[in-house]
């Protein structure tokens, strides 16, 4: 059986092929594991028919965050904003679950099949994508589905524009005369990322919203945030950045930070900078590598792994110690899956680390490479089964 170092290589060397990119040494070494073996030829064979494989190779190619606003911030004559950093990450995501998919491909043909997914071969479901919905402050709604959007002022001056999943607010221009509030909105299976007018930048998760105003005040930054998202704020020491969710307000002045507030139990927690914690007349103060966890009206800060909260806008699944319906939680919103239980659900933690880009499947066959539970996946619904 092949090792994992193995693994690895020959999967590096399958997206080469895929891709066209062998060099000559490369090739000879490939077409000798491709003739070595009937099941190498019909695994190659396999990612080459895939779908998701192909848009995944697509992907790499294409994805280039920081041209798609170059191109953008031609049109706007404002100070643009500070480019995302965002095309090495999302190569080396796009690059990394086709390494998991075809090295976990292997392991597969050299293994044998697994039964831990009933229904694998029948179905599956695809991992979620860059969707949202942005509600105007004078009524209108825009899908932002689709590629791109251009809104401009009424003197032609682009104000709003997306383009490949990053929504851009124009520090001076504006659509409309409207006043009030804008909202971001992602769905179940979403993800979306924003520069706010005063240039601080938004991951919003899935089922998750961000409420704020057209334009900010001469006295502060202030959003409404439900769900999940990561901000790196603009430094501005004349204009607080404040965050409110359920009843709890954080205050920055410039930092690096992810909320979680799904349910009634919230979790901030300080990647870079410092921010301020206000819940029920409480106030704590956070340092670099420590969380607030909220709930009941009280505040409880401890030191954190980091990574831990910010995995998911890196684009991956970490686990450290999490129970299995947990896990379950985080997969329900990012598959728009419903989760059921058969038997009582077991207090082992788990740790791992799973690509967002897999598909369902693909996940659910690594917990249980992790746990050694069984899945069973019908239509949207995934059943646990602690039974085994």
């Amino acid at each position: 059986m092949e090792t994992q170092n193995n693994f690895k290589h020959t999967s590096q060397l399958i997206i080469k092929f895929l891709k066209k990119e062998l060099s000559a040494q490369e090739k000879k070494e490939f077409d000798l594991w491709y003739q070595a073996s009937p099941t190498n030829r019909e695994l190659v064979e396999s990612f080459r028919n895939t779908a998701h494989v192909q848009q995944e190779i697509n992907y790499i190619d294409a994805v280039d965050v920081n041209q798609g606003w170059a191109d953008i911030s031609k049109h706007i004559h404002a100070k643009p904003v500070k480019r995302f950093n965002w095309n090495n990450v999302f190569r080396y995501s796009a690059a990394a679950v086709l390494v998991m998919t075809i090295g976990f491909g292997i392991y597969r043909y050299n293994a044998g099949p697994s039964s831990s997914v009933l229904n694998a071969k029948v179905q599956d479901i695809m991992p979620g994508s860059q969707k949202a919905i942005l509600n105007m402050a004078d009524g209108s709604t825009i899908d932002l589905n689709t590629a791109s959007l251009s809104l401009t002022d009424p003197k032609g001056k682009l104000a709003i524009a997306a383009k490949r999943g990053v929504l851009y607010f124009d520090r001076e221009g504006k659509r409309n005369a409207a006043k009030g509030y804008n909202m971001l909105r992602t769905p179940r299976a979403g993800e979306y990322r924003m520069v706010l007018p005063d240039g601080t930048k938004v991951w919003l998760n899935a089922v998750s919203s961000i409420r704020f105003p057209t334009s900010f005040n001469k006295t502060e930054r202030r959003i409404e945030l439900a769900g999940e998202a990561y901000f790196e704020v603009a430094h501005n020491k004349a204009l607080p950045f404040k965050i409110t969710f359920n009843k709890t307000e954080v205050e920055v002045l410039g930092t690096h930070f992810n909320i979680s507030s799904y349910g009634g139990k919230s979790r901030t927690t300080l990647v870079e900078g410092s921010v301020k914690i206000t819940e029920s007349g409480q106030q704590q103060m956070l340092k670099p590598g420590e969380e607030a966890i909220v709930a009941n009206g009280d505040v409880a800060v401890h030191q954190t792994d980091t990574y831990k909260s910010i995995a998911w806008k890196e684009g991956s699944f970490y686990f450290k110690e999490d129970l299995m319906t947990d896990i379950m939680v985080q997969l329900s919103r990012w598959y728009d899956i419903e989760i059921t239980y058969n038997g009582k659900p077991d207090t082992k933690r788990y740790s791992g680390n799973i690509r967002r880009q897999a598909t369902l499947n693909q996940a659910l066959e690594m917990l249980n490479a992790v746990s050694g539970t069984k899945f069973n996946l019908n239509g949207r619904t995934v059943t646990v089964d602690f039974n085994h």
